[in-house]
């Protein structure tokens, strides 16, 4: 069984959002860097990382982001 994760990343410069689909956490987590890695020619430097939301993935699934909702 799969789960979207929803992660709030804090850079040095700016805040960002990323939804990962992993089996578990210690996927998620890992699969999060790897994601992190391929957006970016070099990797930012991370402040915080928080595990906000997880879903169950099945036949449908997502998440709404509104910038100016959550305050991002």
């Amino acid at each position: 069984m799969a789960f979207l994760y929803r992660f709030e990343i804090c850079l040095e410069e700016k805040d960002i959002m990323a939804v990962i689909m992993a089996a578990n956490e210690e996927e998620a987590f890992k699969q999060l860097d790897v994601e992190l890695e391929k957006f970016y020619l070099k990797m930012p430097k991370m402040v915080d990382v928080t595990l906000r939301e997880k879903k169950r993935f099945g036949q449908s699934a997502g998440f709404i982001l509104d910038e100016d909702e959550r305050g991002w």
